[in-house]
């Protein structure tokens, strides 16, 4: 078996805006809150560049700045993609001790609890819960991983292109 390599994913928040902020939505159906939509993503491979030609990054420390603590992540749903070989996986990621989002409130959503994170090293503990699905070796589907972060704040985006 592999071993298992860390710091090899992203989170990227895809956009047109080139604005200094990013404004959390919540445009989504399945989602009820507001959230900054990321792709997980390894390394210089690009995912769902239709979203928007910038690539903003979102780190541990802007997870840390919304919720310095535990955060849960949920599976909402999963769907083969229009074209072929893609499939999309749809997840949220929840701080722990949200009213009405916790295991019980979002199992009766229909949401699959997969783990738990802390914000301090959000994004290695993400690729050790969702990496494997980027590197599915089992089918030719190329798997597109896409995190709701619940966020009531605005995310930092930097300035020009990231």
């Amino acid at each position: 078996m592999a071993e298992r390599r860390f710091h090899n994913m992203d989170l990227v928040h895809r956009t047109n805006y080139w604005g200094s902020h990013i404004n959390a939505t919540d445009n989504d159906d399945e989602v009820p809150f507001e959230a900054i939509w990321v792709q997980a993503t390894r390394k210089g491979r690009c995912c769902c560049p239709g979203f928007g030609q910038r690539r903003v990054l979102v780190t541990d420390d802007d997870i840390s700045d919304e919720f310095q603590g535990w955060w849960s992540l949920f599976l909402v749903s999963q769907e083969r993609g229009h074209s072929y070989g893609h499939f999309f996986l749809k997840y949220v990621l929840i701080p722990q001790g949200t009213h009405g989002f916790g295991k019980r409130g979002c199992e009766n959503r229909g949401w699959q609890y997969k783990g738990q994170v802390h914000a301090s090293n959000a994004t290695e503990s993400l690729e050790y819960l969702v990496g494997s699905i980027l590197e599915d070796d089992y089918d030719d589907d190329f798997n597109h991983v896409h995190i709701g972060i619940m966020f009531d704040g605005l995310l930092y985006a930097g300035k020009g292109s990231s």
